[in-house]
C-alpha cells in the first residue's frame, strides 16, 4: 500500500514554528514522525503566503526530498480536502495519511496500528477514538477522498465553507456518516472528558504542549500516547494554562429579578439595596478604563478567549454599553458573550452591535465575533412571571415575555446563528421544557434551531434545591471552571469561582494583576486532581459544567 503523507500548515495565528522542544518546533517534530510512517510515496504540505518561508526551511533542515509545498492565499474544508485528494491521486498511492502540522507528539507506533486496521478491515476512513486531539493522524482511501471532496461542494457546503479546523475531515464524513466504511482504535482509557488538544494551534494548547514535553522528560515517559494521555491526565501545568473565558460582569445592576439569580439578595445583605434598575440609582459599574486595561492584558495573557459582559447582572443597564463591546473587538483573538433578559434589546441596538463586529478584525480564535444568550425559560406568560416575578417596565409596550421573545427575532436577524434562547430548567418550569425545546429546535424557528437548555444551580444551597433531574456524573471528576475560567465583579474582585457569589474572593484583579490572581488557581486545581475538595467545591454540583 502506497501512503502520502499530507500536512496543513495554513493556520496562520499558530504557534507551529516556535522552537519550543529542545531546539526543535512543532512542525519539526512533526516532520520526524512523518520519517516513520511506512511505505510513504510523498509528502505534501499545505500552507498560505506568510508561512512557507518557515515550511520551506524546515523541509530543508529535516532533508525531505519528497515533500512538496501547496500554498494558497487562504484555506477552507473543501480547498484542503479537494488539494488532498488530487494529490494523492498524481503520486499514485492508495491513501492518505492525514494530520495538522503543528502537533508535536504523534505516533509512530499509533500511526501504524492504526494503518494496519485501515488495510485489514478495509476501511474508508480510520481514526484513533478516546485519545486526546493531536496524537493520532486520521486516514483516508484515495477513493473516499473523491467522494469527500464531492459532498464538500454540495450536500456537505456548509462544512466545506468552515475553516479548516481539528475535525475538518470528519465534518464532511458526517454529511452521509453510513455510507462509509470507518475503523478505530480506541484508546484504553477513554480520555476524551479531560478535552485536551495537543497542538500549537494557540497559545494554551502550546503551553500545555510545553508542559507535557517538560514533565515527559523529567518522568522519563516516552513520547507515545497512551503513556503522555496518563501522565496529562493528572498534571495540572497541562490541563490548566491560560483561562479561555471570562466573565466580566461591567453592571451592578438587573433589569428582573428571576427566582434562581442568588446574586441579588446577597447584594442586598451586604449593601442595603437590591441592584434592581429601579431601587438601586447610582450603580458602581465596571469603570471603562480598568476595564480597557484588563482586555489589554487579558488578549496578551490569554491570546484567545471568550468575554462574557454578563455574570448575574444585566449588562444593557450600563449607559455606554456599546464602548464596552467595541474594546473587546479589537482586540482579535476575543469574542464577546452578551448574555441577557432581552428586556433592554432594541433594533438599534442590535444594528450598532452588528456594525461594530462588522468593522472589526477577522477572529483568530475559534468563536464568532458576538454571541448572544437570551434567557426566556418559558413559554407563556403566566410561566415567565413565575420565574422573573420582578422585569422592568418595556418601552416597546409588551409584555416582558414577548419583549423577551422578541428580543431573539430581532437579534438573530443581525447576528444569524450566535443567538440562543436559553431555558432555566427546574422544577418551576418543567411542564414548558418540551414545548420549549420543539419550538426553538426548529430551523425555522427565530433562533434557527439554536437554543440552550441551562442546568439549574442552587449555589451549594444558597438557593432551594429545584432541580427536576440530577445530570451530575456518577464519580467526581475535577471542575472545569477552576481551570478554565475568571469571574470578576465591576470592582474588580475575584471569587473563587461564581459559586462564592459575593464571598471568597481571592484578590482584586484591578490591584493584584491578571496573571498573580490565575496563578492562585493552581494550588486548587492540584487538590482537585488529587481529588481533594474544599468544602464549597464537595457541595457543587457544577463541576461538570463547560462553557468555552
Amino acid at each position: 500500500m502506497k501512503n502520502v503523507v499530507f500536512l496543513y500548515a495554513g493556520a496562520t495565528e499558530t504557534h507551529a514554528f516556535d522552537v519550543l522542544f529542545d531546539g526543535k518546533s512543532a512542525f519539526s517534530r512533526c516532520l520526524d514522525w512523518v520519517r516513520s510512517v511506512k511505505d510513504c510515496v510523498a509528502v505534501r504540505v499545505a500552507t498560505v503566503p506568510s508561512l512557507e518561508p518557515h515550511v520551506k526551511q524546515c523541509l530543508r533542515d529535516a532533508a525531505l526530498e519528497n515533500a512538496v509545498v501547496i500554498c494558497n492565499p487562504e484555506w477552507n474544508t473543501a480547498s484542503l480536502i479537494e488539494a488532498v485528494a488530487s494529490n494523492v491521486s498524481s503520486a499514485g498511492a492508495d491513501t492518505v495519511v492525514y494530520a495538522a502540522g503543528d502537533r508535536p507528539f504523534l505516533d509512530m507506533k499509533l500511526t501504524e496500528q492504526l494503518l494496519e486496521n485501515h488495510v485489514s478491515y478495509l476501511a474508508e476512513y480510520t481514526f484513533a477514538d478516546g485519545y486526546p486531539l493531536g496524537l493520532a493522524p486520521e486516514i483516508v482511501d484515495k477513493g473516499t477522498l473523491a467522494i469527500l471532496s464531492s459532498l464538500a461542494k454540495d450536500k456537505a457546503r456548509a462544512a466545506g465553507d468552515a475553516p479548516v479546523s481539528a475535525n475538518s475531515l470528519f465534518s464532511i464524513i458526517q454529511s452521509d456518516i453510513n455510507a462509509f466504511e470507518i475503523e478505530t482504535v480506541i484508546a484504553p482509557r477513554d480520555y476524551r472528558m479531560l478535552r485536551l488538544d495537543f497542538s500549537c494551534s494557540n497559545k494554551a494548547r502550546t503551553l500545555a504542549c510545553e508542559a507535557l514535553y517538560r514533565e515527559a522528560k523529567a518522568a522519563s515517559v516516552p513520547f507515545e500516547a497512551e503513556p503522555l494521555s496518563e501522565l496529562a491526565s493528572s498534571s495540572a501545568a497541562v490541563q490548566a494554562t491560560v483561562p479561555a473565558f471570562y466573565t466580566l460582569q461591567i453592571a451592578q445592576n438587573v433589569a428582573s429579578v428571576p427566582v434562581y439569580n442568588p446574586y441579588i439578595d446577597a447584594f442586598k445583605k451586604k449593601n442595603g439595596v437590591r441592584p434592581v434598575v429601579a431601587e438601586n440609582s447610582s450603580p458602581a459599574d465596571m469603570d471603562f478604563g480598568k476595564f480597557e486595561t484588563l482586555i489589554d492584558d487579558i488578549a496578551r495573557f490569554s491570546e484567545t478567549a471568550v468575554i462574557s459582559l454578563s455574570g448575574f447582572t444585566e449588562p444593557l443597564t450600563v449607559p455606554h454599553f456599546l464602548d464596552y463591546v467595541a474594546c473587546v473587538l479589537k482586540k482579535s483573538g476575543l469574542s464577546v458573550l452578551i448574555e441577557t433578559d432581552g428586556l433592554l434589546v432594541t433594533p438599534e441596538l442590535a444594528q450598532r452591535v452588528a456594525q461594530i463586529a462588522s468593522n472589526s478584525p477577522a477572529r483568530t480564535g475559534e468563536w464568532p465575533a458576538v454571541m448572544w444568550i437570551v434567557s426566556v425559560d418559558a413559554v407563556s406568560e403566566a410561566m415567565y412571571r413565575s420565574v422573573r416575578p420582578e422585569s422592568v417596565s418595556c418601552t416597546d409596550g409588551l409584555s416582558p415575555f414577548k419583549t423577551a421573545c422578541s428580543a431573539v427575532a430581532t437579534l438573530a436577524a443581525c447576528f444569524p446563528g450566535c443567538v440562543y434562547p436559553q431555558f432555566m430548567r427546574m422544577d418551576t418550569n418543567e411542564s414548558e421544557l418540551e414545548s420549549f425545546y420543539r419550538f426553538y429546535n426548529d430551523s425555522n424557528s427565530p433562533s434557527a434551531g439554536k437554543l440552550i437548555i441551562q442546568k439549574y444551580d442552587s449555589y451549594c444551597g444558597v438557593l432551594p434545591d429545584k432541580k427536576s433531574a440530577d445530570l451530575s456524573p456518577l464519580e467526581r471528576m475535577p471542575c472545569w471552571h477552576i481551570k478554565r475560567d475568571i469571574f470578576v465583579f465591576p470592582d474588580g474582585s475575584v471569587p473563587l469561582c461564581r459559586e462564592h457569589i459575593l464571598d471568597g474572593s481571592v484578590g482584586n484583579i484591578f490591584n493584584d494583576g491578571l496573571e498573580k490572581i490565575w496563578a492562585g488557581f493552581a494550588s486548587v486545581v492540584k487538590s482537585h486532581l488529587d481529588g481533594q475538595y474544599y468544602e464549597k467545591c464537595r457541595n457543587c454540583d457544577e463541576y461538570y459544567t463547560f462553557n468555552f
